[in-house]
């Protein structure tokens, strides 16, 4: 036989064998077709409940029957005491901006000099002085960006004395005599062109003020607040105010936020009541901020009934002041886990290693829930600990407590899960 027509055999033949053999690894061993999978990384999930809730705060009505312009001394929202000022009367409006002018020019002309005078008592370091200057800044951006504008005005003008302080401490300027002199004349000239107040308005309880009147005040008894029924709150309506009234003394800092919830949600609110935990409130319409409160009664005449909730906060600023009627949306719980779709989910066998009567170690077997991770080319079953569960996905805790899971051993965080395959089992090669 010809040598190269042999060696052409035997190469066909080799080849044959080869292309066969391939195809039994891929037919018959653990080498599959690739799998789809997903990343385990964390996901906070919240039970919401959305409503119209009512404010009821303490509320006492402060009056005035002097005529004029009233001028406000004191901020909504800041506490005051009894018999403090809180407006002054004017003759005319002109008067009263141009006495709040004068008002603010004194305080620069104050902060100025006692500026100067600490200056040079004691000097401040130039890097404590950039530090502040900076977190001024910092805090003002915070500010702008969660919504709480309501110290803006008081951390800018911190922010302005600091570099006042720094050009006095790098020498940029020698004193702020030029500025006073100046403030002084604009506040002498505003004062030539008015006239004097007419008389005060005092506070006549102390507590936090509040300017605005809305006719809500007196529409429930805030002494009696766990006996407001569903009925009571669909139908309150405002009140005439009387005409003298200007404003308003909350006695009491602790104001409930009252509202209507369904039967299905007053049963994870009991059980939250007799936690004593505490639940936040969001009020979109009003602030960005989420407001802690803690649940102070559940009015509901029987199980299948709606329920008036109502919440207790001792939270205030000048936003929430202004508040009375408000769409809010109740935080009743959170969850927090690593994230897991249920395409992902199976059952499997896993084991352990126990001491028997003897002391002898031994190992038990038990099927569980759990998914698969792609470790390299290789698929591992971890069982999984479920702490919420949504429609399409679960919360899995990456730290269960350990008599929660029969092998000790769950998902880890960015584990790659697998969520499509075929003919999927423990020690499992993907090619």
């Amino acid at each position: 036989m010809d040598k190269l027509l042999f060696k052409r055999i035997i190469l066909g033949l080799l080849t044959i064998c080869i292309i066969s053999y391939i195809v039994y690894l891929f037919a018959n061993s653990n080498f599959a077709k690739a799998v789809d999978t997903e990343e385990a990384v964390y996901n906070n999930v919240s039970d919401i409940i959305h409503s119209e809730a009512l404010i009821v705060r303490d509320e006492s009505f402060v009056s005035n029957d002097e005529s004029g312009v009233l001028s406000y001394n004191v901020n909504d929202g800041d506490n005051v005491n009894g018999g403090q000022t809180i407006a002054d009367i004017y003759n005319n409006e002109s008067d009263a901006v141009s006495r709040q002018q004068i008002k603010k020019i004194n305080k620069q002309i104050k902060q100025l000099r006692t500026l100067s005078n600490s200056y040079y008592k004691d000097s401040v370091g130039l890097d404590t002085i950039n530090t502040q200057i900076n977190n001024n800044i910092f805090s003002i951006i915070g500010n702008v960006n969660t919504g709480k504008l309501d110290d803006a005005g008081e951390i800018c003008n911190n922010l302005l004395l600091t570099i006042c302080e720094r050009q006095l401490t790098t020498g940029s300027v020698r004193n702020f005599k030029a500025k006073i002199n100046e403030l002084t004349k604009k506040r002498n000239k505003i004062e030539a062109n008015c006239s004097n107040k007419l008389g005060t308005v005092s506070a006549n309880k102390a507590g936090y003020f509040i300017s605005d009147v809305d006719g809500y005040e007196k529409s429930v008894k805030y002494g009696k607040i766990d006996k407001l029924s569903v009925k009571k709150l669909r139908s309150i309506k405002k009140k005439k105010t009387p005409s003298n009234v200007i404003g308003k003394i909350v006695t009491n800092p602790v104001w409930y936020i009252a509202c209507e919830v369904s039967p299905d949600d007053t049963v994870t609110l009991a059980k939250l009541l007799n936690s004593e935990s505490t639940i936040y409130v969001s009020m979109p319409s009003v602030t960005t901020e989420q407001i802690p409160a803690s649940i102070y009664s559940i009015n509901q005449r029987s199980k299948k009934d709606r329920a008036v909730l109502v919440l207790a906060c001792d939270y205030m600023n000048s936003f929430l002041a202004d508040a009375r009627k408000e769409n809010v949306e109740i935080t009743t719980i959170s969850y927090s886990g690593l994230k897991v779709s249920k395409r992902a989910i199976h059952e499997d066998y896993v084991t352990r290693e126990v001491k028997d009567k003897d002391g002898k170690m031994t190992k038990e077997k038990k099927k569980v829930q759990g998914v698969y991770v792609l470790h390299g080319s290789e698929l591992i079953f971890k069982e999984i600990s479920i702490a919420y569960s949504a429609s399409e996905y679960v919360l899995c805790n990456p730290e269960p407590p350990e008599d929660v899971l029969f092998s000790g051993e769950t998902i880890e965080l960015y584990d790659q899960v697998v969520i499509k395959g075929d003919n999927l089992y423990d020690g499992k090669v993907i090619a």
